[in-house]
């Protein structure tokens, strides 16, 4: 038979176990984050040392580099520096893991191989991947003319329009 003195115990218990679930989450959270953030840093400085390499020495040598030089593979580099062009700032992707992250952005995380066929990888959406390649094009693109900003002005009112009224907005 329970007493009152083992109930409270066991709700003691309980609520402490409570708390270091939280604890742990937030902690989860913040390493999630961060190395996002340093993914994102990292993929900055790759793009910048490509871009620097093949002024100076030539197309091959960015290959001959990241071999010699980065500890991860290439496939890694390519997705970090795919992250950081294609995304403002690493705040934007907040609380997803990189897996989360790349997938949201389009990034395959595996090679192609049989395995996708036993787990196939879900489409985006076509609008999404217009939306991409559309922030893509823009990022491209150092100067835009006044009609082009005109026409982008308009997309823009009528989609934040949509958004401010859609369900998954107002949850957020």
């Amino acid at each position: 038979m329970n007493t009152s003195s083992d109930i409270q115990n066991a709700a003691a218990q309980i609520n402490r176990l409570h708390r270091e679930v939280r604890r742990l989450c937030a902690e989860s959270r913040e390493k999630l984050d961060g190395a996002l953030a340093a993914a994102w840093h990292a993929g900055r400085l790759l793009a910048e040392q490509k871009q620097t390499l093949r002024r100076n020495a030539g197309r091959g040598s960015w290959l001959v580099w990241l071999d010699a030089s980065f500890a991860g593979g290439r496939s890694t580099a390519y997705r970090y520096m795919r992250l950081a062009l294609e995304t403002p700032a690493p705040e934007t992707l907040h609380g997803l893991s990189l897996r989360q992250a790349y997938f949201r952005l389009g990034i395959a995380t595996e090679p192609k191989t049989a395995a996708q066929q036993i787990h196939p990888v879900q489409a985006l959406p076509e609008s999404v991947v217009l939306a991409q390649k559309l922030l893509r094009l823009l990022r491209r693109r150092q100067k835009l003319s006044e009609g082009c900003l005109g026409d982008l002005a308009t997309l823009y009112r009528q989609l934040r329009a949509i958004f401010e009224h859609s369900p998954v907005a107002q949850d957020r």
